[in-house]
């Protein structure tokens, strides 16, 4: 009786060894804010992995498919139950992740004697302006974490590797605010990230250095790799703000 404890944490650690496995190859998943508005991006898939969930919120994830889609119909119900129950105002992401799908993902992560989700996104939420927009990184076992603002402009990343995301975070310490005023702008930046995190450049460029290179030049490295992109648009806060880009809109058939 006294091995349980150390027996469950020994399942706990195995559990999670295996997710990350799983998730190893996944591609990554940025988001990048500005005046104009929030772009999110990957590469495409056969599944499409960025999703609206409300307005102003939206989630771009990674992980299986399956477990993707329950958890993309959990938030929009908890969305619409929220308007139709107290008001579009009360619709938050901090509500949704923070007492909603942290709670069922941690308590998933926690049942050693079923499947896990296999699972990791960025949950998004548009703001009026600039310094309301929220982003938040939520993993399989229901830990959290949260970006304001401008801050935002530097872009954040979830990607397979953990390494990957810790060497991002590392690196953007020293990146300075982004002053984006176009949509084509933060689609360039959001695609830069992409390929720095995809670990498809040559591994001696640091972030900084893939950041300061031309548009053109780096958009020119990923003219085999097609990309999933959506702009959430500030000017439409109050209507539905979601928007699938074409590669045209983003420069790379210009």
């Amino acid at each position: 009786m006294i091995e349980e404890p150390y027996r469950w944490l020994e399942a706990i650690a195995n559990r999670r060894e295996y997710i990350e496995d799983q998730l190893d190859g996944a591609a990554p998943v940025v988001m990048v804010n500005g005046e104009p508005g929030i772009i999110l991006a990957t590469k495409k898939a056969g599944t499409p992995k960025i999703y609206e969930i409300y307005d102003h919120l939206a989630m771009g994830c990674l992980g299986h498919p399956a477990d993707m889609e329950k958890i993309r119909q959990s938030a929009i119900e908890v969305a619409h139950l929220e308007g139709f129950t107290r008001s579009r105002q009360d619709v938050s992401a901090r509500r949704i992740v923070a007492y909603s799908l942290a709670v069922a993902l941690k308590n998933a992560f926690e049942q050693i004697f079923s499947a896990p989700f296999l699972f990791r996104c960025l949950f998004v939420e548009l703001g009026e302006k600039i310094e309301k927009d929220e982003g938040w990184t939520v993993d399989y076992d229901g830990s959290y974490a949260t970006t304001f603002g401008r801050e935002i402009s530097k872009g954040l990343v979830i990607s397979g590797k953990k390494e990957v995301m810790e060497g991002f975070l590392k690196e953007r310490q020293g990146l300075s605010f982004q002053e984006f005023k176009t949509v084509e702008t933060m689609a360039g930046y959001a695609i830069k990230l992409i390929l720095w995190a995809s670990e498809s450049l040559d591994s001696k460029i640091t972030l900084e250095e893939v950041i300061k290179k031309p548009a053109e030049e780096v958009l020119s490295w990923a003219a085999d790799s097609d990309f999933e992109v959506v702009f959430m648009d500030r000017a439409l806060y109050e209507q539905q703000s979601f928007k699938p880009l074409d590669r045209g809109t983003w420069g790379l058939n210009k």
